[in-house]
């Protein structure tokens, strides 16, 4: 009885020695435009422009052509575009740009105010 009792624990405790706790943390891997205090980000949709920045693989998606395509960078037409002063909406998605029509009637859109030549914030709609 003595034997079935210890065997059966050494098989329980290899039992939880063997699960395996999985936490992904990029860091490292977000770029220095994006907003800070998030431990892991999939995707920034930059809703100026309705790009996504894809964060693992340093991708940009964006609509061209009737479909959406993906580049290590943008293309010129965006070359003025200040990613340190944007707006930036984390999405924790795969494959956002599938809804994609959610989040451009859902978020925060800014306008820049011609008259002052400063940025005002209008809020459209807040997702939240």
């Amino acid at each position: 009885m003595r034997y079935l009792f210890v065997l059966l624990a050494a098989l329980f405790l290899a039992n939880i020695s063997s699960a395996q706790i999985n936490v992904s943390i990029n860091l490292g891997s977000q770029p220095v435009w994006g907003p800070t205090g998030y431990d892991y980000v999939e995707y920034y949709y930059l809703p100026d422009i309705e790009v996504y920045y894809y964060v693992p693989k340093h991708r940009f998606y964006y609509y061209e052509n009737n479909k959406w395509i993906y580049r290590s960078s943008l293309p010129s037409r965006y070359s003025n575009y200040d990613y340190y002063n944007s707006y930036k909406v984390v999405v924790n998605e795969r494959e956002p740009w599938h809804n994609h029509k959610t989040y451009r009637e859902k978020n925060y859109y800014y306008k820049i105010d011609t008259i002052s030549s400063q940025y005002a914030i209008v809020v459209i709609q807040n997702i939240m």
